[in-house]
């Protein structure tokens, strides 16, 4: 499932359009962006099953893991477009996410992360930031 932002369309050229279809849902638009993949269970008839998410905007993250029970997340990882010719990215699972506190800037960004062993909590261009109290913690990896 992909999910974008409202409003987030590209159009297409007849010739590659199926009748009655104009445009669709454009993800090529933030591909420079990093993404984060949610994985996380649901139940269906009566069984657990594993669920996949790719999710491209920080905002929507945060209402996806509001709406998801911590105990169903399974894991949450960052994938970041590498700065090198191709199509090549790095994946790093997250070990903890916070939401910044009431006395950071806003300039920290809606989301703050641990990557696997990294001691540092980095923020979404990837720079540490300083310890500020009462910053909320959203997930943390099981050990």
């Amino acid at each position: 499932m992909f999910i974008t932002a409202a409003g987030l369309v590209q159009y297409l050229h007849p010739s590659k359009v199926a009748p009655r279809q104009s445009h669709w849902p454009a993800i090529t638009l933030s591909m420079e962006r990093p993404w984060c993949l949610l994985v996380y269970d649901v139940s269906y008839n009566g069984e657990k099953v594993s669920q996949t998410c790719l999710v491209g905007w920080d905002n929507t993250l945060l209402d996806l893991l509001a709406e998801i029970p911590i105990a169903n997340l399974t894991g949450i990882a960052r994938l970041d477009r590498c700065r090198a010719p191709g199509p090549r990215w790095s994946f790093n699972w997250i070990g903890a996410l916070w939401a910044p506190a009431p006395c950071e800037t806003p300039s920290v960004g809606p989301l703050l992360f641990k990557l696997g062993d990294d001691p540092h909590v980095r923020n979404g261009h990837l720079l540490p930031v300083p310890d500020a109290p009462g910053r909320r913690l959203l997930y943390e990896a099981s050990p």
